[in-house]
């Protein structure tokens, strides 16, 4: 693994996270003929180390922003495949205690799989933000001590002017009300779409955001 330079495919997140049950993490990609179609970030010392699965269209995606818990302090990697089967692995060390047993914060009220979807300017960047609490299963309910079960988002899918531009396969190791920003290289073509999968009652949230 590794045999392209990091300019191929980085991975950032901060060595000493200001919040472990929120760390920012980003990946970027390279302008490169050797298109990545799946990525894989893996948090090791998690409870569930795979933190999501996503699989890339033939619009290029240039960076992936998105927040995570961490457990314990641990390696955050990220595994590509190219288009001909290669396989790049980068990986970053951070710092953190407690991230998916922190209880759930005050944000989690509100309306369950609202989705906010919001473009740039010059539409090369989508930013989605999902209303869920996200839960781990290792969390304590600060009311009534009871455990609070798992139940998170466990797939999005995000349409780009009707076709694909993102699938991601997710779970427990997303932060509450998951986030993501997805930037390409080019202006993304409207209307973008989302669609959410529930885990516990396998309900589908969407939204749209423009046309043209």
């Amino acid at each position: 693994m590794g045999e392209v330079d990091e300019k191929y495919m980085s991975l950032e997140a901060p060595a000493n996270t200001p919040d472990p049950a929120a760390t920012p993490l980003t990946l970027r990609f390279a302008d490169d003929q050797r298109r990545i179609k799946q990525v894989r970030v893996f948090i090791d010392n998690n409870p569930s180390p795979l933190v999501a699965t996503f699989e890339l269209a033939d619009t290029p995606v240039t960076e992936i922003n998105m927040r995570v818990r961490i457990d314990r302090f641990s390696s955050v990697r990220a595994i590509a495949e190219t288009a001909d089967g290669r396989l790049e692995m980068r990986s970053t060390w951070v710092k953190a205690s407690g991230g998916c047993s922190a209880p759930p914060s005050a944000s989690a009220d509100g309306v369950l799989g609202e989705i906010r979807v919001r473009t740039s300017p010059d539409a090369k960047s989508v930013q989605v933000g999902i209303r869920h609490p996200n839960a781990s299963g290792f969390q304590i309910d600060p009311k009534t001590g009871d455990p609070i079960p798992a139940h998170y988002i466990a797939h999005i899918r995000v349409n780009a002017g009707g076709s694909a531009l993102l699938d991601a396969e997710t779970g427990i190791s997303l932060s509450e009300n998951p986030a993501l920003r997805i930037v390409s290289d080019r202006a993304l073509p409207l209307p973008i779409t989302i669609d959410a999968l529930d885990s516990e009652t396998q309900a589908h949230y969407t939204a749209s955001n423009g046309s043209r």
